[in-house]
């Protein structure tokens, strides 16, 4: 997050402009990720498998799975905590 330690090492009113339009930016970004993993798993009927399922198969549904439990978590931690400690910089 360079805007965030630009801010830090420099306090200049650039860097803090930075930071909030990085941050809708970012929101931006966390929008169509969620989007793309709500089509996902609603494709997959929530990663059920079929009773015919191939290892393979049932490995990918398994890693998309955690990819989107992990998704949740790294947008969770961004909006809910890194992004406002930044914007409290930016004031």
């Amino acid at each position: 997050f360079p805007a965030i330690k630009s801010v830090l090492a420099n306090n200049d009113t650039e860097s803090k402009k930075t930071i909030v339009s990085e941050i809708a930016r970012m929101a931006g970004e966390h929008e169509f990720a969620g989007g793309a993993m709500d089509a996902i798993n609603t494709l997959t009927h929530h990663y059920a498998l079929p009773e015919d399922s191939c290892g393979t198969y049932q490995v990918a549904f398994k890693l998309l799975e955690q990819f989107e439990d992990d998704l949740h978590i790294h947008v969770h931690l961004e909006n809910n905590i890194l992004y406002p400690a930044a914007l409290k910089l930016g004031n």
